[in-house]
């Protein structure tokens, strides 16, 4: 039981964990998408 307790912990801690990584990437990306639009948009005008 207590180690069926400990891998379910376990695996929690690696979601939480993908799940961090996921949303840092998300909005890495989302930002360099943003600025490298904005930077295109003031060179053009």
């Amino acid at each position: 039981m207590l180690k069926n307790m400990f891998l379910d912990l376990l695996s929690m801690f690696k979601g939480f964990a993908y799940g961090f990584v996921m949303v840092g990437l998300f909005i890495l990306i989302a930002g360099a998408l943003l600025y490298g639009i904005l930077y295109l948009i003031n060179i053009v005008f």
